[in-house]
């Protein structure tokens, strides 16, 4: 004899609206979370649906009990426990698409976090690494532009009077030190210059510490959505385990 619409849902024709309710909801709800991924969950489900499209109706229901026989109605109720709801009451919490997004969530964020990491320090050291080359070249053409007047000095001496000497001296040393007021423009442009790429750099690092920051407490809550998550997946596992072994103390 083929199965019955109440032996699809587990419970027995004499059985209540709420006690077929009870039924059907103890078997799809843990069907639902596999439906996507297993076919057998599948049609197991839509098995459940379609028993309880016509028992959860009085009137399909009175129409399909009229088609049953008397000693249906008359047979005792059975204590055998439902397979799929022992199946469901021994799935573990943890199932592994929860196991997979965690991971994952993981791995992005310690990701996201290096690569923060290390795109700052790679910026500092260029940055830094310009500074002195800068400073370099600067303090090299200082030293060749005071050589060069130095020359130029020494060298207009030989064969001058006494009076155009000094005056060509007097001349070079005021060219000499315009040519280090300038020099010294320029080391106090590039100081300034220092001090600002520190600034930057200052910022760069409280925001890339801001954004690391949002991105753990980002991490964080995601993680504690998942364990709140994981929680109620197993209140509601106990539950329907009560409910199942409430029913098997009824019958």
């Amino acid at each position: 004899m083929a199965r019955t619409l109440y032996q699809v849902l587990g419970a027995h024709p004499r059985a209540s609206e709420v006690e077929l309710l009870a039924a059907w909801q103890r078997l799809a709800d843990p069907l639902e979370r596999e439906a996507r991924i297993s076919g057998s969950a599948a049609e197991r489900l839509s098995e459940l649906n379609a028993a309880w499209a016509v028992l959860g109706n009085p009137e399909a229901r009175a129409a399909y009990d009229a088609t049953l026989p008397d000693s249906v109605f008359t047979e005792p109720p059975t204590d055998e426990v439902l397979p799929d709801l022992d199946a469901a009451a021994g799935r573990p919490l943890l199932d592994w698409r929860v196991g997979r997004l965690l991971v994952l969530i993981t791995v992005l964020s310690l990701l996201a976090i290096g690569w923060r990491s290390c795109s700052f320090s790679f910026s500092s050291d260029r940055a830094r690494a310009q500074a002195e080359a800068m400073e370099a070249e600067a303090r090299a053409r200082d030293a060749e532009t005071r050589a060069r007047i130095d020359a130029q000095i020494n060298g207009r001496d030989d064969g001058l009077p006494a009076g155009e000497a000094r005056w060509q001296r007097e001349q070079d040393e005021r060219a000499n030190e315009e040519a280090r007021r300038e020099s010294d423009a320029q080391i106090a442009a590039r100081e300034a210059a220092r001090e600002r790429e520190a600034a930057e750099a200052a910022e760069l690092r409280a925001r890339a510490d801001a954004e690391r920051a949002q991105a753990e407490e980002e991490a964080a809550e995601r993680a504690a959505e998942n364990r709140a998550r994981l929680e109620r997946e197993k209140a509601l596992l106990e539950r329907l385990q009560d409910d199942n072994n409430r029913a098997m103390r009824l019958h």
